[in-house]
C-alpha cells in the first residue's frame, strides 16, 4: 500500500512540474546547446548526446532568442552560420560542432527548406535588434533561392517554386532536383516576405507573388487541405501522402488578407488523420499515406507544437474529443530530465529520436509564448 501511494505522490509531484515548466526553463535548455566555434561564433547542439548541428534547428534557437531578447545568443549563432556560408550564398543542411560538415561527400544536402529558414533567423534579428548586420548574409541566401526557383503552370496557373535541393542524391528513389516540396516553398515564402517587408524590393516582392501562386496550386478546394509538393518532370501533384506540417506550417505563414481563401478544415483533417496516443499522451505523428493507415504512430513535439500554434491562430480548441489545452499539457510531458523536450516518443522511424532536441523545444516556447516564427516582423501582422 505505501509503495502504490508513493507511486501517487511521484505522479503528482511529475505533473505539478510540468505545468510548472515555463518559457524560461525552455530557454535555459536551449542556452545550454550553445557551442562555440573559436573565432566563428557558435553552432548548437541540436540532440543531446549527438555530435551535429542542423541549420534548421540553428535557424529556430536564433529566431527563440530573438524573440526573448538575447542579443548575444542570436549574434553568435548567426556568426557561425555566417563563417559557413558557401561561396554562392548556400549552406549544408548539417554540421558537426566542430565547424566541418559531413556534406558534400556524404551528397549534396543543400535544402532548399531549411536554407529558407537561416534567411528567416537572420530577418528576425534584423527587425527585433534593428540591425542590419547580417542583411548581406541574407540577401547572399536569397539570391541562391532565387536561382534555384523554376517556373511551371498547373492547370492555367503559372507559378515559380523551389526544388528540394539543388542535384539529385543518388542514394534516395526520386530525383531532389525535379520535385518542389510544399513545406520547403513555405520557409522561402516566409523568408522572402520578412525580408522585403524589412528592406523593400520589386525583386523579392516577385519571388513572394510567385510563392504565393505555388502554395494555391498545392490547395485542394474539394478535399480541403494541402497537397505535398509537385513534380517539374511529369508536372503532377503529389497526392499519394498526407503531411502535418503542409496544414500546419500553410496556416501560420499565409497573411491574413488570404487565411479567408483556405479553410481551418485542414487543420482539422490533422485531427482525424494524425492525432494518436501513446503512453497515457497524446500529440500527432508526421504524415501517412493519403488511401490507407500509417504503419506506425508516435508523437512528435515539433510537429504538434506546431498543430496548436496554428490552431491557436485559426481559433480552434479542440481536436476531436481533446481539448487544445489538454493537448498542451501532453506535449510538456515529453520533457526530459535535462530539460529539453524529448523530439518524439519512441519510434520505428529513426529519423525521430527520443533524445532532447533544439526544434522540439523552441517549438514548444513558442506554443507557450503565443509566437508565430513565421511572421515575425510587427510589419507583418496586418498586411
Amino acid at each position: 500500500m505505501l509503495r502504490k501511494w508513493l507511486g501517487v505522490l511521484c505522479v503528482l509531484l511529475l505533473s505539478s512540474s510540468l505545468k510548472a515548466m515555463t518559457d524560461q526553463d525552455l530557454l535555459r535548455y536551449l542556452r545550454g546547446t550553445i557551442v562555440p566555434i573559436k573565432d566563428r561564433g557558435s553552432l548548437i547542439q541540436s540532440f543531446s548526446k549527438k555530435d551535429q548541428s542542423y541549420i534548421y534547428d540553428q535557424a529556430l534557437a536564433i529566431i527563440a532568442f530573438s524573440h526573448s531578447g538575447e542579443f548575444d545568443n542570436a549574434r553568435a549563432l548567426l556568426q557561425g552560420l555566417k563563417s559557413l556560408q558557401l561561396s554562392d550564398g548556400s549552406l549544408y543542411f548539417s554540421y558537426y560542432l566542430n565547424g566541418k560538415s559531413p556534406y558534400p561527400e556524404a551528397g549534396d544536402r543543400r535544402y532548399a527548406g531549411a536554407i529558407a529558414w537561416v534567411a528567416l533567423a537572420a530577418a528576425t534579428f534584423q527587425n527585433t535588434f534593428a540591425s542590419g548586420e547580417f542583411v548581406s548574409f541574407n540577401q547572399k541566401i536569397l539570391t541562391y533561392l532565387s536561382e534555384q526557383m523554376r517556373y511551371a503552370k498547373y492547370q492555367g496557373k503559372s507559378f515559380a517554386a523551389l526544388t528540394f535541393a539543388p542535384s539529385n542524391l543518388s542514394y534516395t528513389t526520386w530525383n531532389e532536383n525535379e520535385v518542389a516540396a510544399l513545406e520547403h516553398n513555405l520557409d522561402a515564402y516566409a523568408a522572402f516576405s520578412a525580408f522585403q517587408k524589412l528592406n523593400p524590393d520589386p525583386t523579392w516582392q516577385q519571388r513572394v507573388d510567385e510563392l504565393e501562386n505555388f502554395i494555391s496550386v498545392m490547395w485542394d478546394p474539394s478535399r480541403q487541405h494541402f497537397w505535398s509538393g509537385f513534380n517539374f518532370q511529369d508536372k503532377s501533384i503529389n497526392k499519394d501522402e498526407y503531411y502535418l506540417d503542409n496544414q500546419s506550417w500553410s496556416f501560420l505563414t499565409i497573411p491574413p488578407k488570404l487565411l479567408t481563401t483556405f479553410s481551418s478544415d485542414a487543420l482539422v483533417r490533422n485531427c482525424k488523420w494524425l492525432l494518436t496516443e501513446f503512453e497515457g499522451k497524446k500529440g500527432f505523428f508526421d504524415g501517412r499515406p493519403t488511401n490507407r493507415q500509417a504503419e506506425h504512430k508516435f508523437i512528435w513535439s515539433e510537429g504538434t507544437a506546431g498543430q496548436l500554434l496554428a490552431m491557436k491562430r485559426a481559433k480552434l480548441t479542440s481536436c476531436g474529443e481533446s481539448s487544445t489545452k489538454n493537448l498542451e499539457a501532453d506535449l510538456k510531458m515529453l520533457k526530459n530530465p535535462d530539460g529539453g523536450i524529448a523530439y518524439a516518443t519512441t519510434s520505428k522511424n529513426p529519423d525521430f529520436t527520443t533524445l532532447s532536441s533544439v526544434a522540439g523545444t523552441a517549438w514548444t516556447y513558442f506554443l507557450l509564448k503565443d509566437f508565430n516564427p513565421f511572421r515575425p516582423s510587427s510589419r507583418m501582422t496586418d498586411d
